[in-house]
């Protein structure tokens, strides 16, 4: 099968595949046994009127496949409001995305930064006592609770050592905006590229000269995405070091040395053999951390898509919870899309 037929099946499969993730993330938050209007309005402003007026403008007055429908119209169509912020979702998710975008970034360095060198080493001498305190690393990232580490580093970092910073996010100036506008409408698409990239402020900022922003945000940033690192890392450095080790006892590299070649070679076509797996985890990673930290991004007050996502289910705002699903399994589709094209350049043997 070739890779025009394998895209034009990963394709067909693309529409279902969001439409199930909707649907399903929907009814499970439709049969929570509470009244979702009334969490939106809140104690003090529950009067009938105001409950009943809401009801019948998102349906809740409708059978679940027409209230489905409706929010899946509204979202589509760019008019699904949040009901508790009164402004636009689609306005929300692009404000907020970016600002995940960035988390993701700093995270997936320092997962790459902690992980690959750790796993390589870790491998390399092997059984030895830098291998056993990869191996404690790699349990440590696994088991920690994730808000337990994020306290300890801000307490280390932010309360003693002052290095970093717990709000706001540094954003670049509405010249900067109006600039980047102007390219979107007058250079034909290459301009709306470069606007889509600029929308991320430590992209968009440098394309203006307002490099200020983006050492502001490696100073706001640097430790959330630390602390995603450590988390990822040692997992990453866990599937390194044994991807390494299959590699080294696999036929082609037994051959190898054999034939004589030198440990520069043979450690080359090793790691070769083994990135096709760990490109596909961090991919996923990568894709995970697009969607969102919630965790993360509650604890150190990041206004990204995982804090709009939990504030939304604890709330049961359909609009929200609708359009953060429909934005994360996009993200899913396409990062497993990615991973795969580039598996199959790092591994010749794998065709589609």
């Amino acid at each position: 099968m070739g890779l025009g037929s394998y895209l034009l099946r990963r394709l067909l499969t693309f529409l279902p595949s969001v439409i199930g993730a909707l649907l399903i993330t929907y009814l499970i938050a439709y049969v929570i046994p509470t009244d979702p209007v009334r969490a939106w309005v809140g104690e003090k402003l529950m009067d009938p009127s105001t409950l009943d007026k809401l009801k019948k403008e998102y349906k809740f007055d409708a059978p679940w496949y027409e209230q489905f429908a409706f929010l899946i119209e509204k979202l589509l169509s760019g008019t699904l409001i949040d009901p508790i912020r009164g402004t636009p979702v689609v306005q929300q998710v692009a404000q907020r995305f970016p600002i995940t975008v960035e988390l993701a970034i700093f995270g997936m360095l320092f997962t790459v930064a902690i992980g690959i060198p750790l796993g390589i080493v870790a491998a390399a001498k092997k059984d030895s006592v830098i291998d056993f305190f990869v191996r404690i690393f790699a349990l440590f990232g696994s088991s920690i609770p994730a808000f337990v580490l994020y306290y300890f580093l801000i307490l280390a970092f932010y309360v003693y050592v002052r290095a970093s910073l717990l709000a706001g996010v540094p954003f670049y100036s509405l010249s900067c905006a109006a600039r980047l506008d102007s390219i979107r409408d007058t250079v034909p698409v290459l301009g709306y590229l470069v606007w889509a990239v600029g929308q991320v402020p430590i992209f968009g900022a440098p394309m203006c000269g307002e490099f200020s922003v983006v050492s502001e945000t490696v100073v706001r940033m640097w430790l959330p995405g630390l602390a995603l690192g450590l988390l990822s890392g040692g997992f990453i450095a866990r599937i390194v070091r044994n991807s390494l080790l299959d590699a080294f006892t696999s036929e082609s590299i037994l051959f190898a040395k054999a034939r004589g070649l030198t440990n520069q070679r043979i450690w080359r076509h090793a790691l070769k053999n083994a990135f096709a797996p760990i490109v596909t985890i961090l991919g996923l990673d990568f894709a995970g951390l697009l969607t969102g930290a919630i965790i993360a991004e509650t604890v150190f007050n990041i206004p990204g898509m995982g804090l709009y996502m939990y504030q939304g289910i604890t709330r049961l705002n359909f609009p929200i919870i609708i359009a953060g699903t429909f934005l994360f399994s996009i993200i899913y589709i396409v990062m497993n899309l990615i991973v795969d094209l580039i598996y199959a350049l790092i591994d010749p043997r794998v065709r589609y």
